[in-house]
């Protein structure tokens, strides 16, 4: 019979030389929260705003949509990536 096989070790998330304590972990949270929400919150209304005066409903809510995701996404990818080196 084969032995089970060794379960992966978890590595607790280090900044440069430091350990991330629970404080720090729930900050993180709520900064990527914030992260994700302002700009699709943001653009959407205002692209919704756009929509209504120009009459081009759905087009520019699209629009703003989609500009908040790539926003959002190069965003995390920055403010992150020093997490993940």
């Amino acid at each position: 019979m084969e032995a089970a096989p060794e379960k992966p070790k978890l590595t607790p998330v280090k900044l440069p030389g430091k350990r991330l304590d629970k404080r720090e972990l729930i900050s993180i949270a709520f900064e990527l929260g914030f992260i994700i929400a302002l700009p699709i919150v943001a653009l959407g209304f205002a692209g919704k705003w756009l929509d209504a005066r120009s009459n081009t409903e759905p087009l520019f809510t699209l629009l703003g949509i989609l500009l908040a995701i790539v926003s959002t996404s190069v965003w995390i990818y920055r403010k992150f990536k020093e997490y993940f080196k």
